[in-house]
């Protein structure tokens, strides 16, 4: 049976709109106790010569590294239930990839529910999916799902605190002509992009800092080339570090399926001006660490804790189906999608590269709220692009497989599980995997 075939089978009984509704676990009498947090990071860098993610005109495999890639787990405990975040310098991982997560995360106490994978999507990261890295794979599977269980063995006492800051490092990369068509990636500065970074600091109970977790809606594609490396993430969590020695630095990508870095020529088109392509890469990551750190210059408000120290925790994660861009009435797709709760802060994640306006509209659902989405979460690719990008035409209209519709449904679909999360943040209920 296909892949595509398994996840048919697993969508059979799933509404248009989103799955049927889990069945809710109760959380205990007691409620939540005393937050704890563990982290794990390991490096992933390929040793061997791999092909690589992200460009579809590269052909040879990778000539070395200009930095390191890394993956890391951020595990939140409550007492009651468990949350893990795993960020990964990777293009997109495979269903198999994901199954083995969730798979060891029920080992270690954490619903796969609960469990929020994302891809920073870098361009310049091995391939995950399909067989082309055979002697690779393993070994990347193995040291990803090793740090569930290390970031649980680390659990410790912590406090949270959150803040949002801003940064206008990116640029949208469909440019118009005078038709209102789409030309190619070319900057816009004209159109909107989402400037915000969310940042969610975990801190000892004597204030220090052990982790910063924050999030940017951009493409980490600022170069090419044949060397593996992070893209500005890996730059910005460098930046992160060097002010909050000893500390871990976990990024998320955003809704940032239209939007690239802002290296620019004059003449339209990206290209770079004075440095080198992995000095640019530099710079523009140090810029999105040199704006996280400015908004923590100001003390971020404290996510709030009962009496007793308890914190909310919780997740949903479910299958979707969103309706074919040519067959929108006859033949669907199947994607993940998911919340989960933080304390007072929830964050959303969705299968495939969601364009950087449904982010931008999920937030303005949701205005009462502490609201984080995310693409490039839980397995593969693809193109979501908003509804009123489709008469422009261009790469991502084109090459997406998903109706218009497919933005209602999502932003529907992230209203419902955050709005589940606020009365009910524990759902228990498994994720049928592939072929179940």
């Amino acid at each position: 049976m296909t892949v595509r075939q398994q996840l048919i089978v697993l969508i059979a009984t799933t509404s248009i709109c989103g799955t049927a509704d889990l069945v809710r676990a109760q959380p205990d009498a007691t409620g939540p106790g005393p937050l704890k947090v563990g982290l794990a990071t390991v490096n992933i860098t390929p040793r061997e010569s791999v092909y690589m993610a992200g460009f579809a005109a590269r052909k040879e495999p990778s000539e070395g590294a200009y930095a390191d890639i890394y993956a890391s787990c951020v595990v939140f405990d409550n007492g009651v239930t468990r949350v893990g975040f795993i960020a990964i310098d990777v293009c997109k991982i495979g269903i198999p990839q994901m199954e083995s997560i969730r798979a060891v995360a029920r080992e270690v106490g954490i619903p796969p529910q609960h469990v929020m994978i994302n891809a920073s999507h870098t361009h310049c990261g091995p391939t995950i999916i399909g067989n082309k890295n055979p002697g690779y794979l393993p070994v990347f599977e193995s040291k990803v799902c090793g740090l569930l269980r290390k970031a649980v063995d680390d659990l410790q006492d912590a406090k949270l605190d959150y803040t949002v800051g801003s940064c206008t490092m990116a640029v949208n990369r469909r440019q118009l002509n005078d038709k209102g068509e789409a030309v190619g990636m070319r900057p816009t500065p004209h159109k909107e992009i989402d400037p915000d970074v969310p940042i969610l600091r975990v801190l000892r109970p004597n204030g220090t800092v052990r982790a910063v977790i924050f999030g940017y809606a951009c493409h980490p594609t600022t170069m090419g080339g044949q060397e593996i490396g992070p893209d500005y993430p890996g730059a910005a969590r460098e930046w992160i570090a060097a002010a909050y020695p000893g500390s871990l630095p976990v990024f998320l990508q955003g809704c940032g399926g239209d939007i690239k870095p802002r290296y620019c020529k004059p003449n339209g088109r990206f290209g770079y001006v004075l440095i080198t392509p992995k000095e640019t890469v530099r710079e523009l990551g140090h810029e999105l660490g040199r704006a996280v750190i400015t908004a923590l210059t100001v003390p971020p408000e404290e996510v709030p804790a009962d009496s007793e120290g308890g914190v909310a925790l919780g997740g949903i994660t479910r299958l979707i189906r969103v309706p074919d861009k040519k067959d929108p009435q006859n033949k669907f797709h199947e994607i993940y999608n998911g919340a989960w709760r933080i304390g007072d802060t929830y964050f959303f994640g969705s299968q495939c590269e969601l364009c950087s306006q449904i982010g931008l509209r999920i937030k303005r659902e949701l205005p009462d709220l502490r609201v984080w989405p995310s693409g490039y979460t839980h397995w593969g690719g693809g193109y979501i692009v908003d509804a009123a990008q489709f008469p422009e035409g261009g790469y991502e209209v084109n090459v997406s497989v998903c109706a218009p519709q497919t933005e209602d449904i999502l932003v529907a679909n992230a209203v419902r599980f955050i709005r589940e999360l606020q009365t009910d943040p524990v759902h228990d209920s498994p994720i049928p995997a592939p072929g179940d």
